[in-house]
């Protein structure tokens, strides 16, 4: 079965494509600096659970890395927001609108999308520290992943923000590539952000971003109160891979 999010790009969203945006925002040089959070999620894309066996050396190299990306970083995001109407005949085809990702399609009014990058300069400092030091290189690229998912919360703090003043609520963020949301609904995504020209972010000919430590996201809106749990491991492409589930973080 098809994703809420796919089958909104593949049958019903892409009537919006043709429209303009109701209102979104470019954003640029969110203000990030080196702290605890952002420190436990850099050791965490490391591979370290709950900030076990960290020895000093690799304590000092995230406290480095986190300040040489925070230092570089030239971050930039763009979001839109995309009214949308879903039929009771497409609900029908989702099982009588099962619930997918939380979200009943019949309580959809609304989908933003949404992206994110900390910009080139932070690919050319990984370049260069893999040519000079491949286990601070890894470093790096933990605390780089850690700042852009913190812009990216950021940016959803604002959005919920801004949408609590319209009695409107919002889901989590989900990306292209998750559960089973096609990798290559970037393209489209990106598109309708206008976000090359808006931000420099682009896509490569297999949907991998450029610059490498960016995100899209689409985030829903609706007039009821969401629970906002991410859904199940078990629909998802990379439950058999993921060293995350292997260490036991997973959804149930």
């Amino acid at each position: 079965m098809e994703s809420v999010f796919n089958m909104l790009f593949s049958e019903v969203f892409m009537e919006s494509v043709k429209k303009t945006p109701r209102e979104g925002e470019f954003l640029k040089n969110f203000s990030l600096e080196p702290n605890e959070k952002l420190y436990k999620e850099a050791v965490r894309y490391l591979g370290y659970k709950n900030n076990a066996a960290i020895t000093p050396e690799i304590n000092l190299l995230v406290q480095k890395g986190l300040t040489e990306i925070c230092a570089t970083i030239n971050s930039r995001a763009i979001y839109r927001y995309f009214s949308i109407q879903v039929s009771a005949d497409h609900c029908a085809r989702e099982d009588n609108s099962r619930e997918c990702y939380n979200l009943p399609l019949r309580q959809y009014e609304g989908i933003i999308l949404m992206g994110a990058t900390l910009g080139i300069s932070v690919d050319r400092l990984l370049s260069r520290a893999q040519i000079q030091d491949m286990a601070y290189a890894l470093v790096i690229d933990s605390c780089a992943t850690a700042a852009i998912e913190a812009i990216c919360d950021d940016l959803q703090d604002r959005l919920k923000t801004i949408y609590a003043h319209q009695q409107r609520y919002l889901t989590n963020r989900y990306s292209p590539g998750y559960g089973n949301v096609a990798l290559s609904t970037q393209v489209q995504l990106l598109r309708m952000l206008d976000a090359e020209r808006k931000i420099g972010l682009h896509t490569t000919q297999n949907f991998l971003l450029t610059p490498s430590k960016s995100v899209t996201a689409m985030i829903g809106v609706s007039q009821f109160w969401q629970k906002n749990e991410y859904i199940s491991c078990d629909i998802c492409k990379m439950r058999r891979i993921c060293h995350f589930r292997r260490e036991g973080e997973h959804n149930e």
